[in-house]
């Protein structure tokens, strides 16, 4: 009777699990089905185009895998996507109010604007516990820092960034045209780390200036600025002193962000006006301006050879070239670059915010936390290329298997790989060679990056092969040295009609002195030709008549003679 009791608690012990497992299964997939039955709620998103995994194949698309999500919720969600080009259209379209969005994409200094205006709405506490658990403790404060009227925090109520990244310098450092100027690949190289060397006279013609007023307007102010000088009897420190005095540690990182922020923010009429001279310089010195182009032009490497470049596009840029020069023979790559430089340079974000006008404030919320997993996050950063504010174990795995030498491609860790290399600190590497460099790897730390959200914060330490410096990775993740100069940008304010203005009077068209010598010699020599032509229609008139004159005597004549012969006869 004992052994009939034990092995019936013994089967129950197996049994059960298993019971309950079947259990919670069935009672997930009777959810499913009266969410299926339920009436369809539509979460209306509005963002930046190709910014989202969305794809046929609903393992890898973003608003399937979320639809899956909900109805394992209990909810049948379907998502209506729809796409802007530039913040400024998508200002527009909410305040005209033709569509209400339930969430929609903007970049920072929108927020701030919309914040300001009253046009979006704070989330929820506890609302996205999976963005709470994985945002990078390094976005987290910097959103945090931002001041809108006087106040700290209200970025982080009002949003959840999204995207994150810088303005630097993409290069190409074998570009044609460089050897026949002189210009050696480690010359360009060092020059790329500096703003003025836009302004240099040996890259004329050389570089692509970002269709942006805000983007460009930004460089424009790291160049005014980089000197010290007097501003309406106020001495304000340059970007070089304040460097020099922060390198000596005279200042703390965090004093040094802050006293570059604010002169990065400048935007006053005397400075607009400064930042005016260096952008029309800069225009007569460039090929041209362009948007998105400038991306698959780099990666083609025939127009030219430097494009400022927002961090997520150099990355693209790089890899598309890395495609395009897969059969071409080591000397005839395009190798693309991205620098950004010492002095200083912008810090951007893209982040979720949710209109007054949504009508499902609570299903937007469930898509920012299901989109703030890890797991989703490295799924959508492999698709988009563009940077996650998300860290966490798989975005970790994901850059591990893309970047460290000691990890294969599937993400598994192969320590004596390291057996290849030799370490090599980074302010070494230009001194290798191209086949040099395959030998040797640089450690890079992003523990800034991932701490906190990872078990422990040593596995954010990468093993990056030397060919590599400059190039994705730290495209992607700057540096732990370079933070403290990186700026955010603020909403301009009541400036941003004088901004406009100003922008207008830089892109507005001024040929070169040559081009206005041909075009008066062009007026002038059609201008002879229209007297010539008119000349030479004058004298055709002229022997027209002439002739028609000559035939009208001779019929006269032979008139008058037969007259003359009839009345004879």
């Amino acid at each position: 009777m004992k052994q009939r009791i034990k092995n019936i608690i013994f089967s129950l012990a197996i049994f059960l699990p298993f019971l309950s497992s079947v259990e919670k299964e069935a009672s997930s997939h009777a959810k499913i089905l009266r969410a299926q039955s339920e009436e369809n709620v539509t979460l209306s998103i509005y963002n930046w185009e190709d910014y989202m995994a969305m794809d046929d194949n609903p393992e890898i698309d973003i608003p399937s895998l979320f639809h899956d999500y909900m109805l394992e919720k209990g909810k049948n969600v379907t998502i209506q996507y729809s796409t802007f080009d530039t913040n400024e259209t998508m200002l527009s379209q909410l305040k005209i109010g033709s569509v209400n969005y339930d969430l929609i994409c903007p970049s920072d200094y929108v927020i701030q604007k919309m914040i300001k205006e009253d046009l979006i709405v704070p989330f929820d506490d506890k609302s996205t516990p999976f963005y709470d658990e994985n945002v990078s403790p390094f976005i987290k404060d910097k959103i945090s820092s931002i001041e809108i009227d006087g106040k700290k925090g209200l970025l982080s109520s009002y949003c959840r960034p999204y995207m994150w990244g810088t303005l630097g310098i993409l290069y190409n450092d074998r570009y044609s045209s460089l050897s026949s100027r002189g210009i050696t690949p480690k010359e360009m190289r060092k020059d790329m780390h500096s703003w003025l060397s836009l302004w240099n006279d040996k890259y004329d013609n050389l570089l692509a200036i970002k269709d942006s007023m805000r983007d460009t307007y930004a460089v424009g102010v790291l160049k005014t600025y980089q000197e010290d000088f007097i501003l309406d009897g106020k001495k304000y420190e340059g970007f070089s002193s304040l460097k020099i005095k922060h390198d000596k540690k005279e200042i703390d990182d965090e004093t040094y962000n802050q006293k570059l922020t604010e002169i990065f923010n400048l935007c006053d009429d005397t400075t607009l006006s400064l930042v005016e001279k260096e952008l029309v310089s800069l225009k007569k010195r460039a090929f041209g301006f362009e948007v998105d182009s400038g991306k698959i032009d780099m990666a083609k490497g025939d127009k030219f050879a430097i494009n400022i470049a927002w961090s997520g596009d150099a990355a693209f840029a790089m890899s598309q070239a890395d495609e395009f020069s897969s059969e071409k023979s080591e000397e005839e790559k395009i190798v693309l670059k991205y620098a950004l430089p010492d002095t200083g340079a912008n810090i951007w974000f893209d982040g979720w915010v949710i209109p007054k006008t949504s009508q499902n404030k609570e299903i937007a919320q469930e898509f920012i936390n299901f989109l703030s997993q890890s797991e989703i996050a490295s799924l959508n950063m492999d698709y988009i290329g563009y940077t996650p504010v998300i860290a966490g174990e798989d975005i970790l795995s994901l850059l591990k298997s893309y970047y460290d030498v000691r990890y294969d491609e599937e993400g598994n860790y192969h320590p004596e790989y390291l057996d290849d290399y030799q370490e090599i600190k980074t302010s070494d590497i230009d001194s290798l060679n191209e086949e040099e460099k395959n030998i040797y790897y640089y450690v890079k730390d992003l523990s800034y990056f991932f701490s906190s959200t990872i078990e422990n914060s040593e596995d954010a330490i990468f093993y990056i092969d030397a060919s590599q410096r400059d190039r994705q990775f730290d495209t992607q993740y700057p540096d732990k040295e370079i933070l403290p100069s990186l700026c955010i940008m603020n909403d301009f304010g009541k400036q941003n009609d004088s901004m406009l203005k100003m922008w207008e009077r830089v892109k507005k068209t001024s040929l070169p002195l040559w081009a206005y010598i041909l075009l008066l010699v062009l007026v002038i020599l059609l201008t002879l030709f229209l007297i010539m032509q008119s000349i030479y229609n004058h004298q055709k008139k002229r022997r027209r008549k002439l002739r028609k004159m000559e035939r009208l005597q001779k019929s006269k004549k032979s008139d008058e003679l037969i007259k003359t012969l009839t009345e004879n006869l």
